[in-house]
């Protein structure tokens, strides 16, 4: 009998090991979107995914490299028809913030990832930016400048590098800590110096013949200097109002573009041998590309090409004027280059991707195919159809991906603009989406038709917008409960955001408040940041709170706080005076937050970095945390750090996913990872799968019936792969 017992015992261990075991060595692929959404809506309002510039160079026709500041540097050698990554997905951050070609081989090429974008765009190295370099057309990398070589200090930028036209290994690295320069770019082992003369902002570089002209401050002021000594004529054009200052030139002519603090931008023609500046326009305002959208035709040296606000126009230097150019390409320019060989060619970099014009700007053409640089900030993915997902992205609104034609084939569609936020799907039905947008106006919406029509969920019910800090669930059983934020447009707690619950999205006035967190907690200024629920505990839903204060001394302060109720779909008044504060395992910036199957007092939080975001670290420390409360006063009652050996704890948001109460997912920028649970406990974290671009994982799904796990990236879109096993 014991034997017998013992047998069953290895049989049923050995059937559950088998049941568990995935095939983790499987390539992700791209289902994008990749090119532009089909064109159900305005084309201003839909794209691939922001580009940040596009190089080109003299010395072969049609190649080309255009760079994503979240998603990396690609290329193209059909003149920008069909576009291929570069090789910067092998980087420790697919991020690009500036590349080029070295002007006497066009196979060599340079360029710079930082750990991700700013507000302003270009973000800090951290420690796995900096120059990177190939000489075989990105077949191979090398770093040859990190943080280290820059100052040593990690919140270094690298705005570009510039080579020197009289000797090209001689290359300029322009910082927020000054001019840097190595002497040979080429070097097995390059070194970088720094110019003393700057300590502070470089922003831009250009020669001028044998002169060299820096846009830089000093002692906190916009400086130009001119070969060492500063130009007395540029003291005369206000430089205390100038956020930045950028150089054009044609080949006689130094041209000069400045983006003032307010009032309108202007453009100035500089004599530098009188040290005198001529004004020549004074008509528009720099919005994007903080000042890099300017360039003077270099077939035509009387046009100046300028962003304007969200466009790109044309000013005639002989006639004084703008003129017009055509409209149809994605607003948010960011940058402006000419074809060295056709005179008609112009490439364009937009928030939308690569838009190129054959006829000197009258009309433009997206030519974005295989970027897929979408920035997703969130993602769902359909559970009677697993092959639909909707996202939304920065930049380029809502896509969904559907079986459009009913015929099999699904294919990207956008269906509202601006900035858009967190998607919803129906669990039940497909057909129920909703999507989001963060712009005044805008908020959730919702449809039952896949998006082809939608109505907004905040101005049906007179609510407003929570803009960037939308947050939104629905009830995992019954799915026609929303739960969602809103501001508060007036009163004390005016600026500050809520919970609402709506039964029915399609109803005129039917949410209503079910938190009021001043009211409950005493909170003066706060938002709702996050809203989870979890499919094993239908009724609990969590609030993930930021209340801002300032400290004794008057410094802003962000207090991070997590609110609970267990009965979600109980009367507004009795739920609003449910939650209860739960402790943090770490007070910063969750990702995202998952609630254990068998207790609702067990939970996982996923961070949005580690505490450890070093190289020297073998893995990152405070990325994930298992916590278990007590009962009585909700008071931890064990946090374990569960993050080992995740290495690179640069996370996202929602990017942690209990799948059950024996399979755990995560998502960072050095891939996704596993953690399987055995009949002799949890195991270490295990990466799944190869060829995941090195992005924050903003969106993160398992169908756990075929074995296919699907992640949103912040700058590559969509991917997808199985994790079935083969035998």
């Amino acid at each position: 009998m014991i034997k017998l017992v013992g047998a069953i015992a290895f049989l049923g261990l050995t059937f559950f090991n088998h049941a568990q075991n995935f095939d983790l060595e499987n390539q992700w692929y791209s289902i994008g979107p990749n090119e532009l959404p089909s064109p159900n809506s305005n084309s201003s309002s839909k794209g691939i995914g922001p580009i940040e510039f596009i190089r080109t160079t003299p010395l072969e026709k049609g190649l080309l490299l255009a760079g994503s500041l979240s998603g990396g540097l690609f290329y193209s050698s059909d003149g920008g028809e069909y576009w291929l990554n570069s090789g910067s997905d092998n980087w420790t951050y697919s991020t690009a913030t500036w590349a080029d070609f070295y002007p006497n081989n066009q196979d060599f090429w340079f360029a710079n990832s930082h750990e991700k974008a700013s507000k302003s765009g270009k973000g800090v190295l951290g420690f796995y930016g900096g120059v990177h370099r190939t000489v075989d057309r990105g077949i191979s990398w090398e770093r040859i400048g990190d943080y280290k070589s820059f100052g040593g200090q990690k919140q270094v930028t690298i705005y570009k590098t510039i080579f020197q036209p009289s000797d090209p290994k001689k290359m300029y690295a322009l910082t927020s800590k000054g001019l840097f320069y190595t002497t040979n770019c080429l070097a097995d082992e390059v070194k970088w110096f720094k110019d003393k003369v700057s300590t502070e902002v470089v922003f831009d570089l250009i020669f001028v013949g044998s002169k060299m002209f820096i846009s830089t401050k000093q002692n906190k002021e916009w400086v130009l200097r001119v070969e060492g000594g500063n130009s007395k004529a540029f003291n005369e054009l206000n430089p205390s109002n100038i956020n930045q200052y950028t150089f054009a030139k044609d080949t006689y002519n130094l041209y000069l573009l400045i983006d003032y603090k307010s009032g309108s931008d202007k453009i100035y023609r500089y004599n530098y041998f009188e040290d005198e500046f001529i004004q020549i326009s004074r008509s528009q305002r720099v919005t994007f590309g903080s000042g890099r959208v300017f360039e003077v035709n270099p077939h035509n040296t009387n046009e100046i090409y300028v962003g304007v606000s969200i466009r790109l126009r044309k000013w005639n230097i002989k006639a004084n004027k703008f003129e017009n150019l055509g409209s149809d390409y994605h607003v948010d320019v960011e940058f402006v280059t000419f074809d060295p060989f056709n005179e008609s060619i112009i490439y364009m970099a937009t928030h939308g991707g690569v838009y190129i014009s054959y006829d000197n700007g009258k009309s433009w053409e997206s030519k974005s195919k295989g970027l897929g640089v979408a920035e997703v900030l969130g993602m769902a993915v359909g559970q009677s159809d697993p092959n639909q997902v909707v996202v939304g992205t920065y930049h380029d609104g809502s896509s969904v991906y559907a079986n459009w034609d009913s015929n099999g084939k699904y294919y990207w569609k956008n269906v509202n603009g601006g900035d858009a936020l967190i998607p919803l799907i129906n669990p039940t039905n497909n057909a129920e989406v909703y999507t989001s947008n963060q712009y005044n106006g805008g908020g959730i919406y919702y449809s039952n038709d896949t998006s082809k029509s939608v109505s907004n969920i905040h101005s049906k019910n007179g609510l407003k917008t929570a803009g960037w800090e939308m947050a939104a669930s629905l009830h995992p059983v019954h799915s026609n409960y929303l739960f969602f934020n809103a501001k508060h447009s007036s009163g004390k707690l005016k600026g500050c955001s809520d919970v609402y619950r709506t039964s029915d999205a399609s109803k005129k006035t039917n949410a209503k408040q079910i938190s009021n967190f001043s009211l409950t907690h005493q909170l003066d200024t706060y938002v709702v940041y996050g809203l989870f629920t979890s499919k094993y505990h239908p009724n609990v839903l969590l609030a993930y709170v930021l209340d801002h204060y300032k400290d004794d001394k008057g410094k802003k302060k962000i207090a991070h706080k997590l609110f609970r109720t267990f009965n979600s779909l109980d009367s507004t008044e009795s739920i609003i005076n449910s939650w209860h504060e739960l402790e943090l395992p770490r007070k910063n910036w969750i990702g995202a937050i998952e609630v254990g199957k068998k207790n609702a007092n067990r939970m996982y939080f996923s961070y949005v970095f580690g505490s450890e975001l070093n190289k020297d670290y073998l893995s990152e420390t405070g990325m994930v945390f298992y916590s278990k409360y007590r009962k009585r006063n909700n008071k931890l009652k064990r946090n374990s750090d569960i993050s080992y050996p995740i290495v690179n704890g640069r996370g996202g948001k929602y990017n942690l996913l209990y799948a059950n109460d024996k399979l755990m997912f995560i998502g960072t920028a050095n891939g996704l990872f596993i953690r399987k649970k055995s009949f002799f406990g949890w195991k270490n974290w295990k990466k799944v799968g190869y060829g995941l671009p090195h992005c924050m994982v903003y969106g993160l799904d398992y169908n756990e019936a075929n074995q296919i796990l699907t992640v949103g990236l912040k700058g590559r879109g969509v991917w997808k792969i199985s994790i079935a096993s083969k035998e």
